[in-house]
């Protein structure tokens, strides 16, 4: 049964303390709005756009891992400009608290640890929730409920690997045929239609 009461406290706000006080330090916190539909759709789009044009044209070529990376920055980025709309322990030169902007969250996104923090509190889990509720198979990486060792697949055009020591030929070798089930007798010849 759905948990209306779970959903409904899934769509408040919730504070994130990304560095704890230190000395004179105040903690600094950030408060996350949850990731809805309009930030999904804008995230991806973004995304889409800035690799657009790097895409390979073989649509049966894997994607280069830089192309890939830079999908997920973007991607992450994006929702946290939508989804961060609060902050404590955040202030100018003189001490003074500031309000979120996009020109200053963009100033504190910068910072490649804090957006990494903030990446692995707030985006990450959203797109492991997704995942595991789309049907895919649960992650391999440890962090979701039936993950497994990683296993290493070749893709479709991964080529054999000479092994040192095997001996080499120049000659593909030429392809069997299917085994099928073998027959002793001889065809029997077809008879005439109608007799």
């Amino acid at each position: 049964m759905l948990n209306l009461d779970a959903e409904k406290q899934r769509l408040e706000p919730w504070w994130f303390t990304v560095q704890a006080a230190i000395g004179d330090l105040s903690a600094v916190e950030v408060r996350f709005v949850p990731i809805g539909r309009v930030a999904l759709r804008n995230a991806r789009r973004a995304a889409a756009a800035a690799i657009g044009s790097a895409l390979p044209d073989d649509d049966d070529a894997p994607l280069p891992n830089e192309l890939i990376e830079q999908a997920g920055d973007i991607l992450s980025e994006s929702l946290l400009m939508a989804g961060i709309d609060d902050w404590r322990g955040v202030g100018d030169s003189d001490g003074n608290p500031v309000m979120v902007s996009p020109e200053r969250l963009a100033i504190f996104l910068a910072d490649p640890i804090r957006f990494e923090r903030l990446d692995e509190a707030y985006v990450r889990p959203f797109v492991m929730k997704e995942l595991e509720k789309n049907g895919s198979s649960p992650l391999p990486n440890g962090i979701s409920a039936g993950a497994t060792q990683e296993v290493d697949i070749a893709n479709r055009s991964a080529r054999r690997i000479v092994r040192a020591g095997a001996k080499r030929t120049g000659k593909k070798a030429a392809k069997k045929a299917a085994p099928i089930a073998k027959t002793n007798s001889k065809p029997t010849p077809v008879s005439p239609s109608g007799t």
